[in-house]
């Protein structure tokens, strides 16, 4: 049978003109060429029964699940349907304090109780993993109020890698018949080298793989794989449909069948392990810098760049964008993160730990910041005053109210003014998407200071509620970021 990539690149001695969507007609070189609507023979995403649905059993046999669906909508669309599959309105669930803010989305959508899980420090500097202790004490604390999760919410890997320990957060869950949906974007290529993390994907009832993010698949391709007792895939397939685009992209879709392709014909992970290897055997004796090591526990694949005090993340990202014209995924405050795939070239991760160890010998050793990693410090003296404290996500935040109450009736009011308030929308900082405020929280003095203090590329700010009786007022914070 035909992979649908084999039969979108037969369009072209098709003959067959397209009296039908996208208005561009296929006129156009490129991906213009394959765009396509629902024709005769391409199947549905959000209803497959053909060659897509091929695919997707493609997809679910190369990662030895029960169950898998692709969708073009991210993983957002993942952890919305997720969500909603396993929990109706004033259900109550769990979710990890590191969650991504579209987890708290479906808790909104959903008219969720939701009760928070504190990921654990990695390392003491990374925000990492959810431990078994900690769920167990989640769960144990909700059944003595008489209170069943539906579900637990976990992210694992992080943004930067850490992974948490699946299958024993599993095992607990199921000997109390509560499914477990582990957000794994940053996941979708553990499965293909054992030199990463175990996926533990048959241990998890519901999980979310961006496929864009670290395989060879264009930007928004995302799997859900369904692995469960607990939940019915037909459901989790009905949102999917109700939160996917009904016009999706046939470039994207494409994109899944020539990766699993690419990874058949080619495996192009022994050779990126290799070269990841050797990257961290480069940059091993640096004296300024330093590269958080390989560990059974985090993925290779996300280089995390300490800056020690030396320099600010941000001096560190534009050094190597403009001297040496490395891109980075995200600069922090005081480290970086370059993210890597099987697509990733020798040359260009040579390139990389060369370019480190040349800017770690050019710094000076009595240079360093009097300060801890984390604490502000004062950079006028080094003419860079862009170093703040480092977002604290696992900083305890009281909740006053549920996160779909909050967000009601929500007005605006300056920053400053919204100390003591209770949040009616989303802070975060984009990447990667964790709240620093979720709605129903009470944002304080800190959490103003990281609002006034954080670039503008940060877009998404606080509304805040003021506590009233049956908190019929609310406000919200705006800043002009001009």
């Amino acid at each position: 049978m035909e992979t649908l990539s084999e039969k979108l690149r037969n369009l072209e001695t098709d003959g067959a003109y397209p009296f039908h969507m996208p208005g561009h007609k296929r006129q156009l070189d490129g991906a213009y060429r394959y765009d396509i609507t629902e024709i005769e023979g391409f199947d549905n995403l959000n209803s497959p029964r053909g060659i897509i649905a091929e695919m997707n059993k493609s997809i679910a046999d190369h990662y030895y699940s029960e169950v898998s669906f692709f969708t073009v909508n991210g993983s957002t669309c993942g952890n919305l349907s997720a969500i909603s599959a396993v929990a109706d309105m004033g259900d109550t669930i769990l979710i990890a304090r590191n969650c991504h803010k579209s987890v708290i989305n479906a808790v909104i959508l959903r008219k969720l109780n939701v009760e928070y899980i504190n990921p654990k420090m990695y390392n003491d500097s990374l925000i990492g993993f959810v431990s078994v202790s900690s769920v167990m004490q989640a769960v144990t604390s909700l059944e003595s109020r008489g209170t069943k999760p539906k579900a637990v919410v976990i992210t694992s890997p992080t943004y930067e890698g850490v992974v948490s320990d699946v299958k024993g957060i599993s095992e607990f869950l199921h000997s109390k018949d509560i499914p477990l949906i582990v957000d794994s974007a940053h996941g979708a290529h553990f499965h293909f080298d054992s030199a990463f993390p175990e996926d533990s994907l048959r241990d998890i009832d519901i999980c979310i793989m961006s496929a864009h993010k670290t395989l060879p698949v264009l930007n928004q391709g995302a799997i859900i794989h369904v692995n469960s007792d607990l939940v019915d895939p037909e459901n989790v397939m009905r949102y999917i449909s109700m939160y996917q685009t009904s016009s999706p992209s046939y470039v994207i879709i494409e994109s899944m069948s020539r990766a699993l392709e690419l990874i058949d014909e080619k495996n192009p992970f022994p050779e990126y392990v290799a070269n990841l290897r050797r990257f961290y055997e480069k940059t091993a004796d640096l004296r300024t810098l330093s590269v958080e090591p390989i560990s059974s526990d985090r993925d290779m694949g996300k280089i995390v760049i300490y800056t020690n005090n030396y320099l600010t993340g941000d001096e560190l990202g534009r050094t190597l964008r403009e001297d040496y014209r490395f891109e980075l995924e995200m600069y922090g405050r005081d480290y970086v993160l370059a993210m890597t795939s099987c697509m990733d070239t020798a040359e260009a991760l040579d390139g990389l730990a060369e370019a480190l160890v040349t800017i770690d010998k050019g710094i000076d050793i009595s240079a360093k910041c009097d300060a801890e990693p984390g604490q502000i410090i004062d950079t006028s003296t080094k003419g860079d005053a862009d170093l703040r404290q480092r977002i604290d996500y696992l900083r305890h935040h009281e909740k006053r109210m549920e996160p779909f109450e909050a967000v009601k009736n929500t007005v605006s009011m300056p920053v400053e003014e919204t100390i003591g308030k209770i949040a009616g929308e989303v802070v975060t900082a984009y990447p990667p998407g964790i709240p620093v405020i979720i709605p129903g929280e009470i944002i304080d003095e800190s959490d103003v200071d990281y609002m006034k203090e954080t670039p503008c590329y940060t877009v998404l700010w606080a509304k805040a509620q003021q506590e009233k009786t049956q908190f019929s007022k609310s406000y919200s914070a705006t800043r002009n970021w001009a």
